[in-house]
Formats: C-alpha cells, structure tokens, sequence
C-alpha cells in the first residue's frame, strides 16, 4: 500500500463507527439520530482523523440539542473542494446546524496540473 492510499479513508465508515459509538449517549438523553442517505465518499485524510472530528460534532450536537431527532447529513456537492458533515438540532428558538468540514483534494497536488496534459 503506497504512502498516498493509507492516508485515504471512507467518511461513510469513520461515520458510521462514530454513530454507534455515540449511540447509547443520545439514547441516554431520549434523543434520536437520524442519517440522511449518500453515496460513499473516499477523502485523503486518514479515517482516525475523521472518527474524532465526527464524534466531536456528535458531542456538541447532543449538548445543544433541546430534544427531538438530530439529522446528521454529509454534503458532498460537486465543484466543492471539501465535503461536510452537519448535525441539526432542535434548540429553545427553532434549529441549530453545526457541521465540520473535510478536503476532497490534497491541495499540494493540484497545482501540478492533471495528466491528460502532461
């Protein structure tokens, strides 16, 4: 495996790990965690990197939310150069969306042009 694939990841497995380590906590809390559906998403970042910030995020939304689900959704648009993850929640006054934000592309490398034109 080269230097290149082992820094690459799935978002879909980092998140999903991190929903069901931080499931009992939100079930503790009588709040429900609802994913929306998306295709799988290879980032160039390693999967333990994306794990803590996901369950970071998943943290802050459980402290903030007022009761009722939390909709976690990743945002991966194309022409983007990052992909994100956001929680909603429902707060005292309406909904609150919090999110973290991942690269699609290593950006040292984009300079270098694509190899079509080499």
């Amino acid at each position: 495996m080269t230097r290149a694939a082992a820094a690459r990841a799935c978002l879909h497995c980092a998140l999903a790990r991190a929903l069901r380590a931080e499931a009992d906590a939100f079930a503790g809390r009588g709040l429900e965690l609802r994913l929306s559906r998306s295709e799988p998403v290879w980032l160039p970042v390693r999967g333990a990197t994306i794990y803590r910030a996901v369950v970071r995020l998943l943290r802050h939304a459980r402290d903030a939310a007022a009761g009722g689900p939390v909709r976690v959704a990743v945002l991966a648009l194309p022409g983007k150069p990052h992909v994100e993850v956001t929680a909603v929640v429902a707060v005292a006054r309406g909904h609150r969306v919090l999110s973290v934000s991942f690269p699609q592309f290593v950006a040292s490398r984009l300079a270098g042009g694509f190899a079509e034109h080499a």
